[in-house]
């Protein structure tokens, strides 16, 4: 029997998105006129107010109206975190447009691939990804206009011909008399993320108005009942301050963004992550629930950046993305005992962001879990062979069904129907067990297991013994291929030092793991381990070195 969320059902959505997002604009501006939606990390006295978001994106949604721009119509973004973003999103939104979420830091060939397939007729982009985009519109005839918003003191003020200046857009004068486009909630576009590409060519996610307006509807509901009364008996939701630092191209960082604005919650936007900004923000704004990625967890618990700041105000810390082990989170509140709590989500764009909540436990038993199941939704864990439900305990691929699942991918049929099968269920491809209480614990994907002479040896398990060293900063695990056994586990590393060795990292290992876990691959130091803007690691390209340096000292032996 497939499990069933135990949380309450939250409402399915029926009305447009923006127009609940405008809503909400117009509702805070009247309650909150002089408190701040946005503020810049690098200078809190540059602000934008809910009422100043709202106009703008009236203003974006007039503009559109004049060039044209209407239902089913694709708008691309290629755009760090700034003020800009959100009035833009949601002027697309209010015509009945996709907006398409371009990572800035793709290359000009990246970028021009997703115009290709996403068909975006019109570009929105910040000063720094301009000549990216400008070279990757010339192949692409379905680019008709490119708007820029600069950024900062140095921004350039001359542009190209023939590029739009944001200001210009903002400047356009709302039609306060517009008729409703008529939105199909279900069926109609909202956001056009890719996926990562970590296994595979980047495919865009059709996420509807109805997908991520039920995804805000589980976020805020359960926020507001089970988060915020841990973190103060007269706390609330517009009391919350985010720290916006996921990037607004990837869903996780729009969604936690959006959340906040539907709350009347301030929030902090990092254009580029600095530790000492991270750091000085909870500092100055008292925070008190950490939305964060496990890297930054890593350097909460182990980086010396941390010492001069006062971060006592933090009570819980929320991750996702990535599984965090059991010893990092005992390392992280051992380091700030303020801590009380360390909540995991675990989701993917495929499911509007997240399947499973993060859940706050007073156990300290329930680190290294990931959350429960969404609201509304519904889970199996399966044998990866056989599709045949596992017992309760047992490790199986994750498969999950309900309003939060993805429309399909854009243009694909068959990874769709690859990834989504004929009764709703769509395969995560990530292995995982349940315990009794319904918590969800992620061992690793399904396509990321090495293996050793017929046996699974989980990555995400050498990563978390690793990281358990004092000595090590930071770990990956890939396996590389190996005639004998299948595949040897390599490990890279970020020590602490330089005394650390090889020898003692293997050791280190060899007296916790089974034989056939152990780093038969080897062991290479690095600076920094490779991760997406979401905060995974880059197994395909650490594979790829991986390969290329066993050649090496395989050659050298010769």
């Amino acid at each position: 029997m497939p499990f069933k969320s135990s949380l309450p059902d939250v409402p399915i959505p029926t009305e447009p998105y923006g127009e609940r997002v405008l809503n909400a604009l117009w509702k805070h501006s009247i309650e909150m006129p002089q408190k701040p939606a946005l503020i810049d990390v690098n200078d809190y006295n540059k602000v934008v107010t809910f009422g100043e978001l709202y106009a703008q994106s009236l203003s974006v949604s007039a503009y559109l109206d004049k060039i044209r721009f209407g239902h089913g119509d694709v708008a691309c973004t290629v755009m760090q975190n700034c003020f800009e973003f959100f009035p833009v999103f949601v002027g697309v939104s209010l015509n009945g447009g996709a907006t398409s979420l371009c990572s800035c830091q793709y290359t000009e060939y990246e970028i021009e691939r997703q115009f290709k397939d996403c068909g975006c007729s019109i570009v929105f982009c910040t000063d720094g990804a301009l000549k990216k985009v400008l070279k990757a519109a010339r192949n692409c005839p379905n680019v008709k206009m490119i708007v820029v918003a600069p950024q900062g003191q140095d921004a350039r003020t001359d542009l190209p011909f023939g590029v739009v200046h944001i200001r210009d857009v903002f400047s356009c004068q709302p039609n306060l008399y517009k008729r409703k486009i008529s939105i199909d909630v279900s069926r109609d576009i909202l956001i056009l993320p890719y996926s990562s590409g970590t296994t595979g060519v980047p495919k865009g996610v059709m996420i509807s108005h109805r997908n991520f307006g039920t995804m805000m509807n589980v976020y805020t509901s359960h926020y507001d009942s089970h988060i915020f009364p841990k973190l103060g008996k007269d706390f609330q939701s517009k009391d919350d301050v985010v720290l916006n630092i996921a990037p607004l191209y990837h869903v996780a960082g729009l969604s936690g963004f959006n959340a906040a604005i539907l709350e009347g919650a301030s929030t902090v936007i990092f254009p580029h992550f600095e530790p000492h900004s991270f750091c000085k923000a909870i500092q100055d704004f008292k925070v008190r629930f950490l939305r964060i990625v496990p890297p930054l967890i890593v350097l909460l618990a182990k980086s010396p950046i941390v010492d001069n700041y006062d971060l006592s105000s933090v009570i819980a810390v929320g991750t996702g993305a990535a599984p965090t082990g059991k010893e990092l989170c005992e390392d992280l509140v051992k380091r700030h005992p303020n801590i009380k709590y360390i909540t995991q989500g675990y989701g993917m764009t495929e499911v509007t962001t997240a399947c499973h909540v993060p859940y706050i436990s007073d156990s300290d038993s329930k680190f290294g879990n990931s959350g429960q199941l969404c609201p509304n939704m519904e889970m199996m864990i399966v044998d990866p062979t056989t599709k045949q439900e596992v017992a309760l305990g047992e490790k199986g691929e994750i498969w999950v069904r309900g309003p939060l699942v993805m429309m399909g991918y854009l243009n694909r049929p068959q990874a769709t129907a690859e990834t989504v099968d004929d009764n709703g269920w769509l395969h995560t491809g990530d292995i995982g067990y349940t315990d009794k209480e319904g918590f969800i614990y992620v061992v690793d994907r399904l396509k990321e297991l090495i293996k050793v002479k017929g046996l699974q040896v989980p990555p995400a398990e050498l990563e978390d013994l690793l990281l358990s060293h004092p000595m090590i900063k930071d770990a990956a695990v890939v396996g590389v291929p190996n005639e004998k056994d299948g595949e040897h586990p390599v490990a890279f590393v970020v020590r602490l030092g330089e005394a650390l060795t090889e020898r003692e990292v293997k050791d280190f290992v060899k007296e916790r793991v089974a034989k056939y876990k152990q780093l038969s691959g080897g062991v290479h130091f690095i600076n920094e381990v490779p991760k997406s803007p979401s905060g995974k690691i880059l197994r395909r390209y650490l594979k790829d070195e991986a390969i290329l340096l066993t050649k090496a000292v395989t050659k050298s032996k010769i």
